[in-house]
């Protein structure tokens, strides 16, 4: 999916975010993984037109062999409503030299030039690097929606921030914190990154019985360390978005 045109002001930045899914199986010194994303707009009167480009496109790129295996997401909150998030996961920079050759050899976008571009009104196109390191997202997970929030961080905070980041993440694994998670940062966006948790339902999203805050005071032997800490996390972002997208699999590839 490597069609041009324009990119506007990024959808709350959107695909700086970690939308799924991926399988994460970290490593200490596993290569820096990535994820791409394009979020497309139809123009105004013809969403069926391109939902129905669109499915037939990503069928032509199954038969075409593709490598990637593309997911589309639909926003379910916010003034972006009739956006479409399509992004594949998970690769290394070297991947992109070898994708660009296989898209050159079997031209996907001729297909997508006659049958879906037509109905396009905006592109945008991003690529995250996903943190393999402080993530829990097991292959075997199940869901339906997932929840983004956003951070903007503060300049002279990320590396602070990552160590906090790391510090709640493995108090997180070592104790069973009973949901998955992915984090991931932009790599045009400078400073932001995502937290992205699944859900198998509406019902899912609800609070759980035990606050995080409270999870931490536990395993960290005191509640005023979880406040202190949990503080401090708060203090490195300027800015904080969350949404919820569904995970389109009748749009999605097989």
């Amino acid at each position: 999916m490597n069609k041009r045109k324009p990119i506007s002001r990024p959808l709350l930045f959107l695909l700086s975010l970690a939308l799924l899914p991926f399988y994460l199986h970290a490593q200490d010194k596993s290569p820096e993984m990535l994820a791409e994303v394009w979020v497309m707009t139809p123009k105004a009167d013809m969403q069926d037109a391109f939902e129905k480009g669109l499915k037939e496109h990503m069928a032509q790129r199954v038969k075409l062999g593709d490598p990637r295996k593309w997911n589309v997401y639909r926003p379910v909150l916010g003034d972006g409503l009739n956006s479409y998030v399509i992004r594949a996961c998970c690769f290394q920079w070297k991947d992109l030299d070898s994708y660009r050759n296989w898209s050159i050899e079997k031209d996907p976008m001729k297909h997508w030039n006659k049958n879906v571009d037509p109905k396009v009104h905006k592109y945008e196109h991003y690529l995250s690097v996903v943190d393999t390191q402080n993530s829990h997202w097991p292959e075997d997970t199940k869901y339906n929606y997932v929840g983004v929030s956003w951070y903007q961080v503060k300049m002279g905070h990320w590396q602070e921030m990552e160590a906090d980041k790391k510090l709640m993440s493995d108090l997180a694994k070592q104790h069973n914190w009973p949901y998955n998670w992915a984090w991931a940062s932009s790599v045009s966006n400078g400073g932001s990154m995502s937290l992205a948790v699944p859900y198998a339902d509406y019902a899912s999203m609800a609070p759980p019985a035990e606050s995080f805050a409270a999870f931490m005071g536990k395993h960290m032997g005191a509640e005023e360390k979880a406040k202190e800490m949990l503080k401090r996390w708060a203090s490195h972002f300027e800015e904080r978005h969350y949404n919820i997208y569904r995970h389109d699999k009748e749009l999605s590839m097989e």
